[in-house]
């Protein structure tokens, strides 16, 4: 909810694993750029179709309350704090279960990745925390999307880790594989803000171009802050060597799939604060699924993941002096020379996943 209809996680994870047991009708609902037609045990409830930060979004709540009675679910999933509410005056109202996915630890991120500065950040971030708090003793079970939430959210003691692992089709290439072709494709692709280091990014490639003028970068994403989203078009316009779409509105899944499969590099160069570092980028598990060889900021857990496939390079993207050394190591290096990563795969967490619904199911 107020996630798009067809979410990475609400729709390929969790609602296609639902759909394959045959046992459940499925309603997602969120918000969308474009009606999506309802599919086979799925049905999909816009709450609405304009930008999110206009007046709508303000009533989504209610047009929620509304769907859910027409509704009438057994087991809601909540994958926001914005509907937090909503969602439990409904519990109370219809008696169906309530399960809070998760998938970001909202009052850290608005203190370190949001662009509110003083006062203001404070006061959101206690916001949000106020709501979860309060709502915690209503909700039937927690579902974590990171290891590193149970250290972050210690009231918490009935929750089950989901991690965001990769759902989708594979399309590996052959393995192992070294980069020898002076043209490149790197890729810069997801949610584009400051703290997940594009702007780095784009610098670093630039240097890059200096020694190897044949590379080229795609960037494709959705950068949520207007201020930040008008910086980096400013940062790439009139640059052939950069392709860039750069939206206000998240992306479809499959293009960053495609996306995937021309690249040979993905660019992972996030900044390390308190907000990031402990997590696993989904990008991370993404590469790991497809073979993509990736570039990734200087991580302890990151560099144990990418060493133990042989899966990528760590990087320092803020670093302008390191770029020859590290295209020379590219071309060095063989990847993915070890294993399959098959802990990348949602597989390992959809028999837990299903089993958690099951649970829930036969309780009420």
């Amino acid at each position: 909810m107020l996630k798009p209809l067809k979410d990475s996680r609400s729709y390929y994870k969790f609602g296609l694993s639902l759909r394959e047991t045959n046992k459940y009708q499925i309603n997602i609902i969120g918000f969308c750029s474009k009606k999506e037609r309802d599919e086979k045990s799925i049905k999909f409830h816009p709450l609405f179709y304009k930008n999110r930060n206009s007046i709508s979004r303000f009533a989504a709540g209610f047009r929620l309350l509304k769907l859910l009675i027409k509704i009438k679910p057994k087991i809601l999933i909540v994958t926001t704090y914005e509907l937090l509410p909503y969602a439990l005056l409904g519990k109370f109202l219809l008696k169906y279960k309530v399960i809070y996915d998760i998938q970001e630890n909202y009052s850290l991120n608005i203190k370190y990745n949001n662009g509110k500065y003083g006062i203001e950040k404070s006061f959101f971030a206690g916001i949000v925390k106020l709501i979860e708090s309060s709502s915690r003793p209503f909700i039937d079970h927690f579902i974590f999307a990171e290891k590193c939430y149970p250290n972050e959210f210690h009231a918490i003691k009935n929750f089950t880790i989901f991690e965001n692992k990769y759902q989708g089709p594979i399309t590996q290439g052959s393995k192992p594989f070294k980069i020898e072709a002076d043209a490149i494709q790197f890729l810069l692709c997801g949610t584009l803000a400051e703290v997940y280091g594009g702007i780095d990014a784009i610098l670093w490639f630039e240097n890059i171009l200096k020694i190897n003028p044949y590379a080229r970068l795609k960037i494709l994403g959705h950068a949520p802050l207007e201020g930040f989203r008008n910086k980096l078009r400013d940062l790439v316009r009139d640059k052939p060597y950069i392709h860039a779409c750069i939206e206000d509105k998240p992306l479809d899944y499959t293009l960053i799939l495609e996306a995937y499969k021309a690249a040979d590099l993905i660019l992972l160069p996030y900044h390390q604060i308190k907000s990031i570092s402990p997590k696993i980028p989904s990008k991370l598990y993404e590469c790991l699924a497809l073979n993509k060889a990736f570039l990734f900021s200087p991580n302890t857990a990151w560099k144990s993941l990418a060493e133990k496939y042989g899966a990528g390079i760590e990087v320092d993207f803020q670093n302008p002096n390191d770029h020859q050394s590290v295209l020379q190591f590219i071309k060095s290096k063989v990847f993915y020379d070890k294993f399959t990563a098959q802990e990348a795969l949602w597989e390992t967490e959809k028999e837990k996943f299903l089993d958690l619904i099951d649970n829930h199911i036969t309780s009420t």
